[in-house]
């Protein structure tokens, strides 16, 4: 596995066609994807993984940095942070770096989170969606909660035998961390705590700190940097609230900018405005999301069933997402369904095959994971505009039919995100 700066972005690219208004993540040193190998370049260490972003995108915060902290706000997207840019003013004019960059793909959850606690792409470390395809198992898993999808049935595929703690095919970016004598402590609500997906990403992690509330995060980060002065340390925070609003009422909802308001004002008063001089010395603090939303009407959802042609073409559900659709085609059924995808359905979504996604460098480049050809189907559908595609009507738990924002395709909202970077003894 290649280090950090002998890692070779090659891609062998083939000319797929990307519709306007699409935005390919840019692994190459623009993503998210970038920001571990960008956290270990303030520490001035090396990580297998892909390379940092731009010099000019961490250079001015570098400097005998000792600790990095990193917020993660989900559903942060660009378009949230330039609507609420005014009342955001007093935090943006402090920052000493203020860019944007892009999501990865799918631009969802499980995925991005899983490229920030490894420093590699999805396609590298395997986490693809949101609902992969087992073939191990015969079944199609949700992978928040490792459950069949057909029910909820938390954890039911680590007791059939997945392994948290070896699905990822990457070393953890705390694990790399602690080899270099840097701690790593992860701030979460305390029902993920002990959930399968955290520990699939807190391999080499020092202390998972489950909290009850935001300001309790907040209190318990800001006591830990005082408590640590003076020593090497590495505090990653996830703040769901802001994504879990825009999922029901739409990103551009008030009840959105209001959450998006009090977390960065409890952010202000109660992290940064009780933090000692001495604790600031040598910190960084980091601010970034793991995916944007776009608006996804009701009344633009679609479903396979309606269209009994395509339906005959598969062998099962859709795996992915409603945004991003990874189709498993009946033997020889390949092209046709492309072809009936983008002729009667291409004003909602366009369908590519699988294997020319994975070409074009979407889901990253190579080294690819052993599981990913099982993973992403033979025809991946990725949704335009506000669309978004189910299998079937039958089960609300499947098709969350109530929600009015949605993430995972590659629409300017869903893609880009802010990066935004604090030297905290400035």
């Amino acid at each position: 596995m290649p280090g950090l700066f002998g890692f070779m972005m090659v891609f062998k690219r083939n000319m797929l066609s990307i519709p306007k208004g699409f935005v390919k993540p840019d692994y190459n040193g623009g993503s998210i994807a970038n920001i571990p190998a960008t956290i270990a370049s303030l520490f001035d260490v090396a990580i297998d993984g892909l390379p940092p972003l731009p010099l000019e995108f961490w250079q001015p915060l570098a400097g005998d940095v000792q600790r990095v902290v990193l917020l993660i706000i989900d559903g942060f997207g660009w378009n949230l942070l330039h609507k609420e840019r005014p009342t955001l003013k007093p935090l943006l004019e402090k920052s000493i770096v203020f860019e944007k960059v892009t999501s990865i793909f799918p631009s969802t959850t499980v995925s991005a989170l899983s490229t920030l606690w490894t420093g590699a792409a999805p396609a590298q470390h395997s986490m693809l969606g949101f609902k992969l395809f087992f073939e191990e198992f015969g079944t199609i898993g949700q992978m928040l909660a490792f459950t069949p999808s057909f029910g909820r049935y938390p954890d039911a595929l680590v007791e059939a035998g997945l392994e948290p703690e070896t699905f990822l095919q990457w070393p953890g970016f705390a694990e790399q961390l602690a080899a270099s004598g840097i701690p790593t402590h992860a701030f979460k609500a305390r029902q993920f705590v002990d959930s399968a997906l955290s520990r699939m990403h807190n391999r080499g992690v020092t202390k998972d700190h489950g909290v009850l509330t935001v300001s309790d995060m907040f209190v318990r980060m800001r006591r830990l940097l005082e408590a640590k002065q003076g020593e090497p340390l590495y505090m990653s925070a996830y703040l769901p609230t802001v994504d879990l609003l825009s999922h029901g009422f739409g990103w551009n909802d008030e009840c959105v900018a209001a959450e998006l308001r009090a977390n960065i004002t409890q952010l202000q008063l109660d992290f940064l405005g009780g933090l000692s001089s001495q604790a600031r010395q040598g910190t960084v603090l980091l601010v970034t999301a793991d995916h944007g939303q776009i608006v996804t009407p009701p009344g633009d959802q679609i479903y396979i069933e309606d269209f009994p042609e395509l339906q005959q073409m598969l062998f099962m559900k859709p795996a992915g997402e409603p945004r991003v659709a990874y189709l498993y085609t009946k033997h020889g059924r390949q092209t046709d369904t492309i072809s009936y995808i983008n002729q009667h359905l291409g004003h909602a979504m366009i369908a590519w095959s699988a294997a020319d996604v994975l070409e074009a460098g979407l889901w990253g480049p190579e080294p690819y994971a052993s599981t990913i050809s099982g993973r992403i189907g033979d025809v991946v559908v990725v949704m335009r505009d506000g669309y978004s595609l189910f299998g079937t009507r039958a089960t609300e738990h499947e098709n969350l039919s109530w929600m009015m924002g949605r993430h995972g395709g590659l629409t300017e909202a869903e893609m880009l995100v802010p990066w935004l970077g604090f030297r905290l003894d400035r």
